[in-house]
């Protein structure tokens, strides 16, 4: 059966399974899912609801039952309450089809800026999570903590690292990096019981006067060329694989060897101002 159709040919179920082989994410304990499914143009006839749950089939038919989901909202940032239930996410169409039909198969974590949706067997190691979305006790933090067997790995499923990866922002905040500060916000959050609450969350977000790298391809280019990074063609897109042990460790390399590296040019004391950079009036906060 036809999925999707590029430029060149027809793509099936068996070429994505194949490509998700290819970058090792079938034998990860926990996969972190970042996802752009725009692999091509759907084939005729196909719902985009139906393409998306042929997508889900291929990930469990590859053995990859742990799926944990960004559903990221910025909803405080955006001077929004977050729903647990009900806000949607900004982070694909694949990610926010999992939230909603996954028959009550996931767990939602109540971080009003960047919540994750993991599986329920999951569920107790992201329950009480810090008021940091990316410090200590966070649920990114609790993503590194709980791979105590090296088996937890990043997939970019037609997502790029180089303008998808949070996980280096999270490494950033465990390197206490000076060019970026701890941004407070507060709003209300309505839990699984409907009620609703006043709440607290940080967000380690980048100094008013600094330069971050809108585009990482270097880094990208790296991990590729050292073999840290497995990546595949798939269609108009890409699929990639890095375990995040190897994330960790390389990010934090390239920090101590640059501290200007995930940035577009070098710091200077006077651009150290914590200042928030982002405007919800302007356009929609959808990144740190």
């Amino acid at each position: 059966m036809t999925l999707f159709i590029d430029d060149k040919k027809a793509y099936s179920a068996k070429d994505i399974q194949e490509s998700l082989k290819a970058v090792g994410a079938h034998d990860g304990e926990v996969i972190f899912l970042h996802s752009d499914i725009s692999f091509g143009r759907l084939a005729s006839g196909l719902k985009p609801k139906e393409y998306l749950g042929e997508l889900k089939n291929c990930f469990d038919n590859v053995g990859i039952e742990n799926l944990v989901v960004p559903t990221f909202t910025y909803s405080f940032a955006n001077n929004e309450t977050f729903d647990v239930r009900n806000s949607k996410t900004y982070m694909g169409a694949f990610n926010e089809y999992l939230r909603n039909t996954t028959g009550g198969g996931y767990y939602r974590t109540l971080d009003p800026l960047l919540s994750l949706c993991v599986p329920k067997s999951l569920q107790k190691n992201y329950e009480k999570l810090s008021e940091h979305s990316l410090g200590i006790g966070g649920g990114i933090d609790m993503f590194r903590k709980n791979n105590k067997n090296g088996g937890y790995k990043f997939l970019f499923f037609g997502a790029r690292l180089p303008t998808s990866f949070t996980y280096i922002h999270y490494v950033e905040k465990i390197k206490n990096v000076p060019y970026r500060f701890d941004m407070k916000f507060q709003g209300k959050v309505v839990d699984y019981n409907g009620v609703e609450n006043e709440a607290t969350q940080y967000i380690h977000t980048h100094c008013f006067g600094i330069k971050q790298a809108q585009d990482a391809q270097y880094f990208e280019d790296y991990l590729v060329e050292n073999g840290f990074l497995k990546k595949c063609r798939l269609g108009n897109l890409s699929v990639a694989c890095i375990s995040e042990r190897d994330a960790f460790m390389q990010i934090s390399k390239k920090i101590d060897g640059d501290i200007n590296y995930f940035l577009d040019t070098p710091f200077k004391p006077q651009d150290l101002i914590c200042q928030y950079g982002y405007d919800p009036k302007v356009e929609r906060i959808t990144h740190c």
